[in-house]
């Protein structure tokens, strides 16, 4: 039995909870490329490993907001437009990346 959801189910739900998500990647722990862009995942990759011990990130750019969240499987980043809400857009990353695991550990 495959995981109902992968990566990139993980990334396309993300996209339709909130149209102002406007790209997004979801990485492995090591930081592999599972969904997404590789032009999403440098900078992600950049963005996680500046802040090493911290669980989410949230960095507000000119156009909106980078936010990213990792577990001890999964990381994902999400670039969304200026009227994101943060604590909504957060809640939603943790949600799936619980979604991730759980299904991985149903696997």
């Amino acid at each position: 039995m495959t995981p109902a959801l992968t990566p990139k189910l993980a990334l396309d739900y993300l996209r339709e909870l909130s149209a102002d998500v406007q790209d997004g990647v979801v990485l492995s722990a090591d930081g592999a490329l599972l969904a997404g862009t590789e032009d999403l995942a440098d900078p992600a990759r950049d963005l996680l490993s500046a802040a090493p011990e911290a669980e989410s990130v949230e960095v507000a750019v000119g156009s909106g907001t980078v936010f990213a969240a990792r577990s001890g499987d999964h990381a994902i980043a999400l670039v969304c437009g200026r009227h994101a809400l943060p604590a909504l857009a957060r809640y939603d990353l943790t949600r799936v990346l619980d979604d991730l695991a759980a299904d991985r550990d149903a696997a």
